[in-house]
C-alpha cells in the first residue's frame, strides 16, 4: 500500500538519536512541534510517522539539516563533555540543549579548520605543552606565560578590559588552540575545553565579564595542559583547584605581586580597601575577583574578608549585568563573526576562500553571515584592535 505523500519515511533510530543528542526529552521535542508526546514515541519506535513539516519542524528544533534525518544509520559520535566551568554551585549539571548545540559547533569547526589546512597544504600550529597534579604552580605558571610569550612589561601596558581579552586570546590561539565564544545561560557555563591534537579546543561564554573570560581562557588552557579538556567533573576538585591556581598565577604571579608598594606597604591586617585592590586589579587587567584570590592564596587576606566581599561584588556585578541585558545593543554581523569564530578560524576560511578552495557561500556560511558581509570581516579581521564588543 503507498505512503501518503507527506509523511517522512525515515528510520526511528535516527530520530531517537537526534533528539537525544540534542538534548531534548520526549515531552520537550513533541511540544516544539505541537504534538503529543504519545505521538512522537509512536514514531520514534516506528508505529506511526511524522509528516515533512512535521519532519522540518524537528530539524530546526534539534539544529540538523533535512538530509540528516534520512540517513541509513545513526552517528557514532555523541557529546562526550561531562561538565562545564559553573557560574553557580546548583548540583544539576546536564547539558541543556543549547549548550550541546555549541559543543557541536565547536567541534564542526575544528573539523572544518583541520580540512581547509588540509587543502591549503598548510600544518596547524601543535600544542605540546604539557603539565601535571604534582608540579608546582609557580612553576607551571610561569610556563604558561613563556608559552604565550606574555612579558611583565608588556601587560601592564593593557589599557582595557576587551584589550586584556583580545591579548590574552590572541596569544592562546597563536600557540595552536581554537578559542570560540558562545552565547549561553551563565548559570550554566563558564567555558568549556575539548582535548584534541591538532587544534584543540577552549571555548568561553560572552555573557560573562571580559575579565572573567580571560581568567577562564587560561583555565581551560591548564587544562588542555593536563590533557583533560573540558572535562571538568566536579567530583575532582583537585583537578579545578589546581587549573583555578594556575590561572591566577599566570595573570597575576606572586613575584610581580608581592613585590608591588599596596603590597609591602600594608599597614591594614590584610583588610584592603576597594581602591588598593581596584588599582592592581588594573594593573594587571584582571578582575579584583583575581587579585583578592591571589592575595587569599599567598596568605594576606582572610577567608572571612575574601567571603564578604566577593559577595558583595557578586551582587553588583548581577544587578550591572541585568541593567546592561535590558538596554539591549546590536552587534554587526562581521563583528560578531570575529567575536565568536576568533581570528584564526576567520583567517583561515577567508584564505581558503581567496586560494578558490572553498565559495563565497562556503565561507558566509562557515562564518555565520551573509556572503555581502564577507569583505567587511576581512577588514575587521586586520585591524590590530578593534573598540567594543570583538574579542
Amino acid at each position: 500500500m503507498p505512503q501518503p505523500r507527506n509523511e517522512a519515511i525515515v528510520k526511528p533510530e535516527i530520530l531517537v538519536w537526534a533528539r537525544e543528542d540534542a538534548g531534548y526529552h520526549l515531552e520537550e521535542a513533541a511540544k516544539k512541534i505541537s504534538i503529543t508526546p504519545k505521538k512522537l514515541l509512536a514514531c520514534e519506535s516506528g508505529q506511526a510517522r511524522l509528516t515533512i513539516n512535521q519532519l522540518r519542524g524537528l530539524s530546526n528544533v534539534y539544529k540538523r539539516p533535512l538530509a540528516f534525518f534520512y540517513l541509513p544509520t545513526p552517528p557514532k559520535t555523541t557529546i562526550d563533555i561531562k561538565d562545564f566551568r559553573h557560574f553557580s554551585d546548583e548540583t544539576d549539571h546536564s547539558l541543556s540543549p543549547a549548550l550541546r548545540y555549541e559543543v557541536r559547533k565547536a567541534k564542526s569547526r575544528r573539523e572544518l579548520a583541520l580540512s581547509m589546512y588540509e587543502d591549503l597544504e598548510i600544518t596547524p600550529e601543535t600544542f605540546n605543552s604539557r603539565t601535571s597534579l604534582d608540579e608546582s604552580v609557580a612553576v607551571v605558571g610561569q610556563r604558561v606565560r613563556d608559552l604565550l610569550q606574555i612579558s611583565f612589561e608588556r601587560q601592564v601596558r593593557i589599557k582595557s578590559d576587551y584589550e586584556a581579552l583580545r591579548f590574552w586570546r590572541d596569544a592562546i590561539e597563536a600557540r595552536g588552540v581554537l578559542v570560540f565564544q558562545a552565547s549561553i545561560s551563565k548559570r550554566e557555563m563558564r567555558g568549556f575545553s575539548i582535548w584534541d591534537a591538532p587544534l584543540p579546543i577552549s571555548v568561553v561564554n560572552t555573557k560573562d565579564s571580559p575579565y572573567g573570560r580571560v581568567f577562564t581562557m587560561v583555565h581551560e588552557l591548564t587544562h588542555l595542559m593536563l590533557r583533560s579538556g573540558g572535562l571538568c567533573d566536579l567530583g575532582e576538585n583537585n583537578i579545578e583547584v589546581f587549573c583555578n591556581a594556575v590561572a591566577g598565577e599566570t595573570l597575576v604571579p606572586s613575584e610581580f605581586l608581592l613585590q608591588e608598594r599596596i603590597i609591602r606597604d600594608d599597614r591594614t591586617n590584610h583588610i584592603w580597601s576597594d581602591e588598593s585592590l581596584l588599582a592592581i586589579a588594573n594593573r594587571y587587567s584582571v578582575s579584583r575577583v583575581v587579585v583578592l584570590r591571589r592575595l587569599l592564596t599567598l596568605g594576606k587576606t582572610t577567608q572571612e574578608f575574601y567571603r564578604l566581599k566577593t559577595g558583595e561584588w557578586k551582587k553588583a556585578f548581577e544587578l550591572h549585568n541585568a541593567k546592561e541585558s535590558s538596554s539591549g545593543g546590536i552587534v554587526l554581523p562581521h563583528v560578531k563573526a570575529l567575536s565568536v569564530a576568533g581570528k584564526t578560524f576567520v583567517r583561515l576560511v577567508l584564505d581558503s576562500y581567496h586560494q578558490e578552495k572553498i565559495s563565497s557561500i562556503d565561507a558566509a556560511q562557515y562564518l555565520g553571515v551573509k556572503v555581502k558581509y564577507l569583505s567587511e570581516i576581512e577588514k575587521a579581521v586586520t585591524i590590530p584592535y578593534l573598540t567594543g564588543e570583538t574579542a
